[in-house]
């Protein structure tokens, strides 16, 4: 089985978990809009609403227009040289700790996106299609996008404890220049992009994360 089979695989196996429900919008992801040879890997918590969900392709609607989380990942993505824009040789590899969209939920009159359960982050964690994704691309850099993503892959993936805030554990990452690895790969939290997250822009501005991840991409495999 060469690599792209490999992919194939994973997606349709992707395709077909359902830990939320049943998704009647859900489709396969796009393997020619992916980049399954990326250095890079970035781990969110869930799939958004209308994004890969429902046009196959990480950040971008079903009418080729780019969404905000992935037009404001650009902007730090940029300063190592890396993007979210498929059929580029630099674009990143995108996944999640949970491959569906959990749904939505009614917060004092505001319809928002729900967080995914214990159960379902640990059905999808069980079906180690994430482990088999890191597996078969090897990446040189994960970076875990936001604090879902940051807590669980720590203590399913890492079995370390978190012990600090997400902000914290940045900060702390930065200034010791140390990081966890799994299985040798370095492994970098970050904000995630979401528009709704005024953290996100911290990141942006933080020269010395680049740097470090910089430095990261730039050591010999």
């Amino acid at each position: 089985m060469n690599r792209r089979e490999k992919f194939e695989k994973i997606f349709n196996e992707i395709y077909r978990l359902n830990v939320c429900g049943k998704d009647s919008l859900k489709v396969p992801r796009d393997i020619s809009k992916t980049n399954i040879n990326s250095k890079v890997m970035i781990i969110a918590e869930a799939m958004a609403p209308e994004q890969v969900r429902i046009s196959g392709v990480n950040y971008f609607f079903k009418n080729g227009k780019i969404g905000n989380t992935g037009n404001n990942l650009e902007k730090f993505l940029n300063f190592f040289n890396y993007t979210v824009y498929p059929n580029r040789r630099n674009c990143v590899y995108h996944t999640e700790i949970v491959h569906n969209f959990p749904g939505h939920v009614i917060k004092k009159g505001k319809k928002l996106i729900r967080r995914p359960s214990k159960k379902e982050i640990e059905e999808s964690v069980k079906s180690q299609i994430l482990q088999k994704e890191i597996d078969f691309l090897k990446p040189r850099l994960i970076l875990l996008m936001g604090n879902t993503a940051y807590t669980i892959f720590y203590k399913y993936f890492l079995d370390v404890k978190v012990e600090r805030t997400l902000t914290g554990e940045i900060k702390c990452i930065v200034k010791n220049k140390r990081y966890h690895r799994y299985y040798n790969i370095p492994i970098i939290p970050i904000q995630h992009s979401s528009g709704a997250n005024p953290r996100f822009n911290q990141i942006l501005k933080n020269k010395n994360l680049v740097e470090l991840i910089k430095d990261i991409l730039n050591k010999k495999a």
